[in-house]
């Protein structure tokens, strides 16, 4: 879910060692995985609508390269609604980002049938973590599978041992030691797409799941995962996508990130900044409506696309669009000539209420912060609002793991990893090998592969991660072909990063997630 680094952008990991007449076996006698250390209970989902019977599975999988060597051992949790043709049922996979970054996120606080309790404005409830029955659940519509890519939750690497044996990776962050080396690269957006395909094949043929329509749901770096697997399943899997859902999704890595000449990055930014600056009373030209939050911020995007774009390319020659940028963005005007109207996104959060000694989180620029260090330049470290949210996401899913769905392990959870992103190979994903990892290509050959597949961008107007208004240039960038660009449709809400924290955008993401499902292609 979540983007490391720059942007800030489960499983024990146990079951048999392979023995030595299985590794000598052919690619074609290999079995492609296996599962192991397997769960599977039974629940009800109440709401005031109606009561929803289910079973919960959590176990791992293990995923193995096409020379059927064991890669690595990913954590699940599946829910499937009970009495149900699961042939017809909607089967949905769910990924979080980082990369480094479990599942919790979407699972525990907006689409599974049990949710960690917020407060209603998004921000963090008094500890210690509360679960609930949730009954936005997308268990309404579809069945849930939700994966913790390698390195994440209670998923593992598999290491080869030096006498050739095949042992999973238990240690949390650390490198492989001397005495193992890992006999694939897992971390990496390539390496990252491939096992995941694999992952969702293996799932589809354990549970006999071939003929059900697919839907994979994906937020931040995890849109950025689901785009990409949107055309290598059809491609090299036989698995054809019924319906992709990006929620907060990175498309392309060059709209995020770049240097003083980079205009994107900047012009992404504006509208969101001025969106934050009118939530906290800061701005003199946006009238803010949480209902329609798009619509209050199309002065902002206008003003983006056109003087603010014409200005930054332009240079500081004739600086007259700074004074309407600063009236926006609720910044002072020599401070924007100073950086020639260009201001990090770090830099904001911390300059916008800087007299109240008051921070902005990146992820949800609504939410503000007790400023620690109030004669710094730039907010620094981590941000203060993730690390809230963590602390009872974590608690929450040890607790209900092992509680409420009798799994046990010794493993420990990782909700972030911090190894996986400084890890990651960027350069696979790079076409060329030059420039920036994106997934917008991927994406355009996905749905001209399928012109039925329908697509539904989800993001939150206070995301300084990845804004919103970098999806609704790139999506009209894409320039789509006549017969599938209604296919692709974003809607914008009341929310940071994770919009689903706010309830009433919670209720409307549902909504729109029910319609999406429901829709004839």
């Amino acid at each position: 879910m979540l983007i490391w680094g720059a942007l800030l952008l489960a499983t024990a990991a146990v079951g048999a060692v392979e023995n030595d007449a299985a590794q000598n076996k052919t690619a074609n006698d290999v079995r492609e995985f296996d599962v192991s250390n397997r769960s599977e209970t039974s629940h009800i989902l109440e709401t005031k609508a109606s009561k929803i019977a289910y079973t919960a599975t959590a176990a791992s999988l293990t995923v193995h390269d096409n020379q059927s060597r064991p890669v690595g051992r990913i954590f699940y949790v599946a829910y499937k609604q009970e009495q149900q043709n699961t042939k017809v049922r909607p089967l949905t996979f769910v990924f979080n980002g980082g990369p480094g970054a479990a599942s919790a996120y979407l699972h525990l606080g907006a689409l599974g049938p049990k949710r960690v309790v917020f407060n209603n404005d998004g921000s963090i409830a008094t500890a210690p973590a509360r679960l609930t029955n949730n009954p936005k659940s997308w268990l309404a519509f579809s069945d849930l599978v939700f994966v913790d890519p390698v390195g994440t939750g209670y998923s593992r690497k598999v290491e080869q041992s030096a006498d050739g044996r095949h042992t999973p990776e238990n240690h949390s962050e650390s490198s492989p030691t001397r005495q193992t080396r890992s006999r694939q690269r897992v971390w990496g957006v390539e390496e990252d797409t491939n096992n995941l395909s694999r992952f969702i094949r293996a799932y589809l043929t354990e549970e006999d799941r071939w003929l059900s329509p697919v839907y994979l749901v994906g937020e931040s770096y995890g849109g950025f995962r689901v785009a990409r697997l949107s055309r290598q399943l059809q491609s090299g899997f036989g698995i054809v996508p019924s319906g992709l859902v990006l929620v907060s999704p990175v498309l392309d890595f060059g709209f995020l990130l770049g240097n003083e000449r980079s205009l994107w990055p900047w012009v992404s930014l504006l509208p969101s900044y001025a969106a934050a600056a009118a939530i906290h009373q800061q701005s003199t030209r946006i009238n803010y409506n949480a209902d329609d939050p798009r619509v209050s911020l199309a002065p902002a995007e206008h003003f983006a696309l056109a003087e603010y774009l014409t200005g930054l390319a332009v240079g500081m020659n004739k600086p007259d669009w700074l004074e309407q940028t600063g009236d926006l963005a609720g910044l002072d005007e020599d401070m924007l000539l100073r950086s020639a109207g260009r201001v990090r996104s770090g830099r904001f959060a911390k300059l916008l209420l800087a007299d109240r000694r008051r921070l902005l989180s990146l992820y949800d620029a609504s939410i503000t912060l007790i400023d620690p260090n109030p004669g710094g330049q730039s907010v620094a470290g981590r941000d203060f609002y993730l690390d809230q949210l963590n602390a009872p996401l974590t608690a929450a899913m040890n607790n209900y793991i092992r509680k409420n769905l009798a799994f046990k392990t010794a493993v420990p959870y990782l909700l972030l990893n911090k190894h996986v992103s400084k890890s990651w190979n960027w350069r696979s994903g790079i076409h060329g090998r030059q420039g920036f990892a994106e997934a917008v290509s991927d994406l355009k050959q996905a749905m001209s592969m399928n012109p039925d597949m329908q697509v539904l961008i989800m993001h939150g107007v206070f995301d300084l991660v990845t804004p919103y208004f970098a999806s609704a240039i790139i999506i009209d960038q894409m320039s789509l072909d006549s017969q599938i660009v209604d296919n692709m449709r974003l809607s914008v809400y009341h929310g940071g990063h994770m919009p689903y924290l706010h309830q009433n955008s919670l209720d409307a993401m549902f909504e729109d997630a029910r319609q999406f499902y429901q829709q004839e292609p």
